[in-house]
């Protein structure tokens, strides 16, 4: 029943996408059980059809498009690469010679009519196909598919100028190199939802070669629709509505993009938009997490560099000239750089009428739900903004995504709280994946600001990661269990929704009391799943709190409840940091002096009470990365980390006494490295609370993070008038007294956030249900 449930959702959410772009032009049949649209018996139909010739020969004498154009042709006048030379998939992929010069004239041939340019295109291309056998190198499945590509719009474009035995030429050809695509051919290797096979082989290389070659061989299109519609679409039509990509920062760049493709190939061929729209939203992540110095938050697997602005221009102009999206078209303004390997693509779509909208009018907070849970705080968009990112982690996609659920990051001038570690390094030859660095700290919960429940006896099993470069185990880094079989990918939606790749769950999130620029941003999960059995329940409640204050404009308050299985299990609070912490009693101090950054921020423990706390500070040479015994090196060799970003130290709390349940509750201020004092932190007195007054802020969570259906009541000692923030309420109407008397007579608690946020000075305080 449950697998049933899933496919009807999945396949409600491909029809809502279908439709909200206007009524499909192609029939639809059913193949093997899953729905495909059938390529239109007419040529062209790749990339274009004939009502959109008229435009493409109007863009041959745009202006805007000129120098896209002489770019091409400059690319098609270069040699072709020399397959044996090239050492790597970016220097095989590379597009020039044979291929451009075969679109080129392709495209002449549409737009004139001219047979000699169709004929030259369908004799050298079908010469540069069978000379297409690409060493066994990595990732040399990109350029394969890239040559296929290029035969593919020949194919399409210069159909009725081919003879019957060119056009099985054509074919066996595409047949021989799809089958040394990753995913094989029938495309039914690898996963649906990561990996290699979720990107350009099947979305875009093996759908636009079966679209141009169907009327003569409909089994490639039907394969490859088949695992598209099947597999790629329902898992992206899931978790579109989140507003965000699962792969990180860097990956989610090239996963996201290939899947703008199919929007664009199918459309242009008469399906409409099959996906969710909610797509549109996906690069406005990418928005909320960009730093002030153009660089952006850690997210997944990256690597470092202080230099140009990290920008999404492939995206940019895909997403935004689809969606008429001027916010994200200007990411491709803000720096127009497309690959050569797009750069055909870019000719044939870019908008060249769009203008670009800056971001900087959105709100400040932004919710990325389920299946995520992810929130991104801002104080502003200028050089002065604090950012700060939290994670619950519904679920975990695996690849690229780290075991960083419940983990958060501050910058402010600098990065202060960061994810440590690093992609590509010394580690592993630079090669990234399968480097011990990556396998056993850089995705690890260890590396992360987040929570660590050591038994000594657990065992990470870890055999179907990496490939042929797996091993059978990690090191027990204390943190969430690797998921997936043996931290194997999902393969599809029914797998990744119906095994065990659910981390947490969502319980409260919220932002306000004005949506634009909130006081406050509210996080809550469950995130006891995302451990092994070692684990009872393990929850974390994050306030961030823009205080609008130019001496301490923000803090951040983190509450946690850990139930471990056995007192003996040891717990970990963890707080990263590239410069070394100072602490000082409840106190810890991270301070950036370095590369022109001037931020500070100042941790201060509340619970474990001070006679029951441990706080030490790890790291520096030796063990920058360190992971219980073992400090596993990785020194920028691929990459020139100038900042250190990739960090040095990390701050451990842990509870002196072994108990089975222990609280954590940090507040943190963020302020310039030259700011001397911090405010005041004073524990709220309440039996059913635990929370405190900063500033002119209270904050105050359930003391056992379960949901307050009673009266509680709390007293404020300070003076002075107060935000009052009270989480974790039943939904519904409530009423608060002060001091014994009517304060609010009705007050409403909504059900996604629990919270109740009212100004008061000092007193007690009812809060009555």
């Amino acid at each position: 029943m449950k697998r049933n449930i899933v496919l009807f959702l999945a396949l409600a959410a491909l029809c809502l996408g279908t439709e909200a772009y206007g009524q499909s032009e192609v029939k639809w049949e059913d193949y093997e059980g899953v729905s495909i649209p059938i390529p239109p018996a007419v040529h062209p139909r790749l990339y274009l059809r004939e009502e959109h010739i008229p435009d493409l020969k109007s863009r041959l004498k745009n202006e805007k498009l000129k120098p896209i154009w002489d770019e091409l042709v400059a690319m098609s006048e270069q040699d072709d690469v020399d397959k044996n030379s090239a050492k790597t998939w970016r220097e095989m992929v590379i597009q020039k010679g044979t291929t451009v010069r075969s679109e080129l004239n392709a495209i002449k041939y549409l737009t004139t009519q001219n047979k000699k340019y169709g004929r030259q295109a369908i004799t050298e291309m079908l010469q540069k196909l069978k000379d297409s056998d690409w060493p066994d190198a990595q990732d040399a499945s990109r350029a394969i598919g890239r040559n296929m590509v290029s035969g593919a719009m020949v194919y399409d474009w210069c159909y009725d100028l081919m003879t019957d035995k060119e056009k099985q030429a054509y074919i066996t050809e595409f047949v021989r190199m799809a089958k040394t695509l990753e995913c094989g051919y029938p495309p039914v290797k690898q996963s649906s939802v990561t990996g290699h096979s979720s990107e350009w082989m099947i979305m875009r290389d093996l759908l636009s070669t079966s679209i141009a070659i169907y009327d003569e061989f409909p089994e490639m299109y039907q394969l490859t629709a088949k695992r598209f519609f099947g597999e790629h679409l329902p898992v992206r039509n899931w978790f579109y509505p989140a507003h965000t990509y699962h792969q990180g920062m860097a990956y989610d760049n090239v996963r996201f993009s290939a899947d703008l493709y199919p929007l664009w190939i199918l459309d242009r061929m008469g399906a409409g938009n099959v996906f969710n729209t909610a797509q549109q939203f996906i690069p406005y992540h990418w928005f909320y997490m960009r730093r002030p110095d153009g660089q952006l938050l850690a997210s997944g697997d990256q690597n470092y560099s202080r230099g140009r602005m990290k920008t999404i221009p492939r995206i940019g102009f895909l997403a935004g000239s689809y969606y008429k999206d001027e916010y994200i078209f200007n990411e491709y303004l803000l720096r127009p750089n497309i690959d050569g390997r797009d750069k055909i693509f870019e000719f044939l779509w870019l908008d060249t009428e769009m203008k670009g909208k800056d971001h900087t009018d959105l709100p400040l907070s932004k919710y990325f739900g389920s299946p995520f849970g992810w929130m991104v705080a801002r104080t502003g968009w200028g050089d002065n903004a604090v950012i700060a990112e939290m994670k619950i982690n519904e679920y975990n996609f695996s690849n690229h995504q780290h075991q960083d659920a419940g983990a958060f990051q501050i910058y402010y001038k600098g990065p202060l709280a960061i994810d440590a570690g690093m992609y590509q390094g010394s580690s592993g030859d630079n090669k990234g994946y399968n480097s011990p660095h990556n396998k056993n700290y850089f995705k690890r919960t260890i590396a992360h600001n987040s929570l660590l429940i050591y038994d000594p006896d657990e065992v990470f099993e870890s055999a179907n990661y990496g490939g042929a470069h797996q091993t059978p185990f990690a090191d027990n880094d204390g943190g969430q269990r690797l998921p997936g079989d043996k931290w194997g990918p999902p393969k599809d939606l029914d797998e990744l929704l119906n095994t065990n790749f659910k981390t947490g769950e969502i319980l409260a999130q919220g932002f306000g009391p004005d949506d634009q620029t909130p006081d406050y941003t509210y996080l809550k999960g469950d995130i006891t799943e995302a451990y092994s059995e070692k684990v009872e329940q393990v929850r974390r409640s994050f306030v961030f709190l823009n205080l609008k204050n130019d001496s301490i404009p923000a803090a951040m308050l983190v509450y946690d409840k850990v139930v471990s299985a056995d007192p003996s299990f040891k717990k970990f609070w963890l707080l990263h940091s590239i410069e070394e912490p100072i602490i000082k009693g409840a106190d810890v101090e991270i301070t950036r002096t370095k590369n022109g950054d001037s931020g500070k921020i100042i941790n201060t423990t509340i619970l474990p009470a001070q006679d029951n706390r441990s706080t030490e500070a790890i790291g520096g040479p030796g063990k920058e990365f360190w992971v219980f015994g073992t400090n596993y090196e990785n020194e920028d060799t691929f990459r020139p980390d100038e900042a250190n970003e990739r960090g040095a130290w990390r701050v451990e709390v842990t509870p002196k006494s072994a108990q089975k349940e222990d609280l954590f509750f940090n507040v943190i201020q963020v302020m310039d490295n030259t700011q001397q004092t911090r405010l005041e932190v004073n524990a709220l007195e309440s039996d059913g609370l635990t929370g405190v007054s900063l500033g002119d802020r209270v904050v105050a969570f359930s003391t056992d993070t379960e949901v307050i259906d009673q009266p509680t009541t709390f007293t404020i000692r300070q003076e002075g008038e107060f935000n009052i923030m009270i989480n974790d309420l039943l939904p519904g109407a409530w009423q608060i007294l002060k001091d014994g008397e009517v304060f609010i007579p009705g007050i409403s608690v909504n059900s996604e956030s629990g919270t109740l946020y009212f100004k008061g000075d000092g007193g007690t305080y009812t809060l009555l249900r």
